[in-house]
């Protein structure tokens, strides 16, 4: 009786594994099939529609001017706040004037590159160069340069 009892739980818990994996496939394809209409081209232009489109494309997403200061806020501020010793404070034009003197190809060097205890992007490898850059110029400029 006992391994009669174990067989059939054992088949109803089979079962319910096999039910579940048998809706996360489904729901799986319903996602992928979402995710390829989606990725399809809608209807496409009428000839005549296609002629009166301009020759050159908007620029990509990648070279929209970058918000220095939001990338500052988010990623600079803990070092670049004032808190660190070493970091040059933000506002702080004694700080930041023999750096500014050093140009803004070097100071984006060293923000890009690591220099002293700073470390390269400064330690958040997953920004662009153009959103370290944008942050460095944002500094740079509420310090007193004019990048």
């Amino acid at each position: 009786m006992n391994k009669l009892l174990i067989a059939v739980m054992m088949m109803a818990g089979l079962t319910a594994c096999s039910q579940e994996a048998k809706q996360e496939t489904q729901e799986a394809e319903a996602a992928a099939s979402k995710a390829e209409e989606a990725a399809k081209p809608k209807e496409a232009a009428k000839p005549e529609e296609k002629a009166e489109a301009p020759a050159t494309e908007a620029k990509p997403a990648e070279s929209a001017k970058v918000d220095g200061k939001a990338v500052f806020e988010a990623n600079c501020k803990a070092c670049h706040g004032g808190l660190i010793p070493g970091a040059p404070a933000v506002g702080k034009k004694e700080d930041w004037a023999p750096r500014i003197k050093q140009g803004k190809d070097t100071l984006h060097k060293h923000a890009l590159e690591g220099f002293n205890s700073m470390p390269a992007k400064g330690g958040n490898s997953s920004l662009s160069d153009d959103e370290v850059k944008a942050a460095v110029d944002y500094m740079a400029n509420e310090s007193g340069a004019k990048f």
